[in-house]
């Protein structure tokens, strides 16, 4: 296999990425890890311009947090997304993960074929399992009583609330899930957790020791934070801007933890994993 792929930039996960890629038979080379982490024998790129010119370039989870430079933790300088682009050969590809519609533009405007991995199922689906047990480790963490019998609220059921919904109830808790639509609370309703309508949650939120968001929009907002129990905690897992009015929240007295990135903080070798998967189901659909 002669393929070479450069991993540039990202936290644990991606350095699990370029080592399963290496034993799987890719050149790997990587970029944006400087400090001193384990990486396996893995051959670092000369500079930005050698990173750039492979048959493929992978971006992190998320690939940038100000569509400027690579969300890269572990390296000692900024690394410009532009110099990579402008450097990137016609032929080759370029992976990302939860690349924005501003870098979307930017990557067009180069002429770089490319793929955002994160909207790809089969990792949206298995990557909700750590962000779960991630969410679950903190509320074992920060609350004084077991989740057994505990009353727990999970704010929407898409794939994390799904999953998360299901740990809960299999650990014991009183697991009541929200939803919009009338199919969603009907199959919650069949899994034996309690549901209610969003309609519902103003007058219901008083009633839960620890609540979940997984919507990615400010469902809990002041209206409905006054309501909340000042005992509970709620963790919200949504991406930005998250579901939490935080300001509100803070001068109401309540608890919340902001829980990003979970799965990079919890179990990055399962979620690298993870993401080599998806990025080799990726690369065999496009011939690569």
């Amino acid at each position: 296999m002669n393929t070479v792929i450069s991993v540039i930039g990202g936290d644990l996960r991606q350095a699990t990425l370029a080592s399963l890629l290496q034993k799987d038979g890719y050149i790997t080379k990587i970029l944006g890890f400087d400090k001193d982490i384990e990486l396996e024998s893995l051959t670092f790129a000369k500079d930005i311009e050698d990173a750039a010119k492979s048959d493929v370039v992978i971006f992190p989870l998320p690939a940038s947090y100000d569509n400027e430079t690579i969300n890269a933790p572990f390296s000692n300088q900024n690394i410009c997304i532009r110099d990579i682009l402008k450097n990137m050969p016609q032929t080759s590809v370029l992976l990302g993960g939860r690349i924005s519609e501003y870098l979307r533009g930017e990557i067009e405007v180069y002429g770089v074929n490319y793929c955002d991995y994160f909207k790809r199922e089969e990792l949206t689906v298995l990557n909700a399992i750590p962000t779960a047990e991630g969410a679950i480790e903190i509320a074992l963490s920060e609350m004084p009583i077991t989740l057994h019998s505990s009353r727990c609220l999970v704010l929407g059921f898409g794939r994390i609330g799904k999953v998360l919904s299901k740990m809960l109830f299999g650990i014991g808790a009183d697991v009541t899930v929200e939803a919009r639509k009338f199919e969603d609370l009907a199959w919650i309703k069949s899994y034996g957790y309690r549901g209610i309508h969003i309609c519902e949650l103003a007058k219901e939120i008083g009633n839960y020791d620890i609540i979940f968001n997984t919507i990615p929009n400010v469902v809990l907002d002041r209206q409905i934070l006054r309501n909340v129990n000042k005992r509970s905690l709620i963790i919200d897992l949504a991406s930005k801007p998250g579901g939490v009015d935080f300001e509100t929240a803070k001068e109401l007295g309540i608890r919340v933890i902001w829980a990003l990135s979970l799965p990079g903080k919890v179990a990055p070798v399962t979620s690298g994993e993870i993401i080599k998967n998806t990025v080799v189901n990726i690369l065999n659909e496009m011939g690569v």
